[in-house]
C-alpha cells in the first residue's frame, strides 16, 4: 500500500506538502495603516462632537432651572428695582429663594454647581444707565464655555432674561440651536452694557 508520503505526481517526482505560508508585504502594510489612519480622522470629530452636543444638553438644563428662577423672582418683585447688583441679587431675598442648593450663587454671582467642563456658572444683572425705569434690567446667566474663559460670545454658552416695561425675553447664544426672541436684538461679551430699544431689540452686553 502505497502513503502519501510515497504518491508521485505524473513527472515521477514525490508530491512535496504545501506548507509554506505567504506573508504580508510592506506596500500591503502600510495601506492598512493607512486606512485606520484615516477612519480615525474621519471618527474622532464625530466623536468630540456628540460629546460636545451632549454638554450642551446639560448645560441648557441647568439654564432652564436659572431662567424659570429668574422669571419667577421678576414678576414677584414686579421686575429688577431692589437688585442694582450681584450682591443684591444673590442676597437673602433674591434669586436663590427660587433656586435648588446645587444651584445657587453666592454674594459675588458664582454658582455652587459647576458646568460640563468644571466652571462654575456664573450670572450677572445689568442695568441701561440711561433709562429711567429702575424695573427694568437683565439677568444673564454663563457657561464659560470649552476654553473656560469669558471672551467671545461664539466660545461661551450664555442665557439673558430682560424685563423692559412689563415684558419678559428670554434668548440663548452659544448652542448649536438657541433659544430666540424678537425682543433681544444681540448677546455679546464685552464691557457690560444693556441698551433697551423696544422698537429694534434690546442689546445685552455682558463682562468678559
Amino acid at each position: 500500500m502505497k502513503t502519501m508520503k510515497n504518491r508521485k505526481n505524473s513527472n515521477g517526482k514525490a508530491n512535496k506538502p504545501q506548507n509554506k505560508k505567504r506573508g504580508f508585504t510592506l506596500v500591503e502594510i502600510l495601506i492598512v495603516v493607512a486606512v485606520i489612519g484615516i477612519l480615525f480622522i474621519s471618527l474622532v470629530p464625530r466623536i468630540d462632537f456628540a460629546g460636545d452636543k451632549a454638554r450642551e444638553t446639560g448645560i441648557k438644563t441647568d439654564f432652564r432651572s436659572f431662567e424659570l428662577a429668574a422669571e419667577q423672582l421678576i414678576r414677584e418683585n414686579a421686575g429688577l428695582a431692589d437688585f442694582d447688583d450681584v450682591a443684591a441679587l444673590c442676597g437673602d431675598n433674591g434669586l436663590n429663594l427660587y433656586l435648588d442648593d446645587a444651584l445657587k450663587f453666592d454674594d459675588t454671582g458664582v454658582s455652587n454647581k459647576e458646568d460640563q467642563w468644571n466652571q462654575p456658572y456664573t450670572v450677572q444683572v445689568i442695568k441701561d444707565a440711561a433709562d429711567s425705569n429702575p424695573n427694568n434690567g437683565v439677568l444673564v446667566f454663563i457657561s464659560n464655555g470649552k476654553d473656560s474663559v469669558i471672551d467671545e460670545a461664539d466660545d461661551n454658552y450664555a442665557i439673558a432674561v430682560t424685563f423692559v416695561n412689563g415684558q419678559i425675553e428670554t434668548e440663548t447664544v452659544g448652542f448649536s440651536s438657541n433659544i430666540e426672541s424678537d425682543g433681544i436684538a444681540e448677546i455679546l461679551a464685552g464691557t457690560a452694557n444693556f441698551t433697551v430699544d423696544e422698537s429694534a431689540g434690546h442689546s445685552v452686553t455682558y463682562a468678559n
